[in-house]
């Protein structure tokens, strides 16, 4: 092969990649630096990972740009299924496969990928065109550790970054899945994400991030989506499915499009901390009642939650069937839409079907709301006199 092309499993690595993977990385990482060393002829590389199960016990930290890690397919299969289920002895398989990684940390470390450089001015540790793609990482201990924590990460990026992309990855039984700081031009897309307790973490501040057209399932103790401080995330096509979570703070511009919200917690989807001019159009929520508890919100707090200006509700599909007697506080009538604050929000054109007296909520510091066919007369509640309403015939 090139020079810039390894495989894991030919590298003349000190130990087997079946082994202990994470130090084959690490010493495949060292081995493009050392070939790599003149500003100018720094192209990066690609590690590709062979279909097998391969054990990591040495954190992987990279601190190169123009990197791809890549094997053969997302290879998820459910650990919470398989360790619910007494007998699995007529299955046909019960490991995750493909090009899947057991994350078995012996070295101290949470995160099983650490991607990190430093150095000031802040463009020296800055890194670009970073991909991660068509492999498993799987945080292998059982007893749901995804709903209290085992503490491992799949892939943490903490240094500023420009163009990363995380493509067809699978993720299972991590207390996070990715977490990406300083994040410009990320791509999230076709990733298999389930049993962890966040998916998605866009921290510190991140512009034009993309988060496409992903499965992210059962984030019981996170969130499916985080990000603080962002600008203009598009958050479109994806298939979010119990305790779905997505929650913004202080982020503007960002586009919430297409998504099918599946979930039987409250919130859905949150606005906070002055969240501003964003978009929240066409998506389906349905809210219903399933296993587990929510301990953060109760139906109050609403499947849309806004506290911010200039936001948009509009063409969304509100589908609510929750048991009277699992309504929490008990004899509340849900809120489907919280206006908490803000001035000049808009919601038009949604449509509600629900088993139960639901409310459109807006609270005594909220002006200039429009409602426009989206809640009948009997479906809003106003602790303001500071709003316009067309209801819904």
């Amino acid at each position: 092969m090139a020079d810039t092309v390894y495989d894991v499993t030919t590298f003349n690595g000190s130990v087997s990649p079946h082994t202990d993977i994470g130090q084959v990385i690490n010493e495949i990482i060292a081995d493009i630096k050392s070939k790599q060393t003149t500003q100018n002829t720094r192209p990066g590389a690609v590690i590709y990972i062979p279909p097998g199960h391969y054990d990591l016990l040495t954190r992987v930290v990279i601190d190169i740009s123009f990197l791809t890690i890549k094997g053969s397919g997302h290879g998820f299969l459910s650990r919470a299924i398989h360790d619910d289920t007494s007998d699995t002895s007529k299955w046909i398989e019960v490991q995750p496969g493909s090009s899947h990684i057991r994350v078995k940390h012996t070295d101290g470390n949470n995160e099983a990928f650490l991607v990190q450089r430093s150095g000031a001015p802040v463009e020296v540790g800055r890194l670009n065109g970073i991909v991660f793609q068509d492999f498993c990482i799987d945080g292998v201990a059982s007893s749901k550790p995804y709903v209290e924590g085992n503490h491992k990460i799949g892939i943490s990026v903490q240094s500023d970054n420009d163009s990363f992309r995380f493509e067809g990855m699978g993720f299972v039984y991590l207390t996070q899945a990715m977490v990406v700081r300083g994040a410009d031009a990320c791509s999230f897309t076709n990733n298999f994400v389930a049993e962890c307790g966040t998916s998605i973490s866009l921290t510190g501040a991140s512009q034009v991030a993309k988060i496409t057209n992903n499965y992210l399932i059962s984030a019981w103790a996170g969130y499916s989506v985080f990000a603080e401080n962002a600008e203009g995330i598009l958050i479109s096509g994806n298939t979010i499915l119990w305790a779905c979570n997505i929650t913004l703070i202080n982020s503007n511009r960002c586009n919430i499009s297409a998504n099918k919200l599946l979930s039987n917690f409250p919130s859905m989807i949150a606005l906070t901390n002055g969240s501003s001019e964003n978009l929240i159009s066409g998506n389906h929520f349905r809210r219903v009642y399933g296993d587990g508890t929510s301990t953060r919100y109760d139906d109050l707090y609403g499947l849309v939650h806004i506290n911010g200006d200039d936001n948009s509700v509009t063409g969304n599909q509100f589908s609510f069937s929750v048991p009277a007697a699992n309504i929490n506080p008990s004899g509340a009538d849900p809120t489907l839409v919280l206006v908490a604050g803000g001035a000049r929000n808009y919601l038009a054109t949604n449509n509600i079907k629900a088993n139960l007296d639901v409310k459109i909520v807006l609270d005594s510091s909220t002006t200039k709301t429009k409602i426009l066919y989206s809640a009948e007369s009997s479906q809003l509640q106003a602790y303001t006199d500071n709003y316009s309403l067309v209801a819904t015939p």
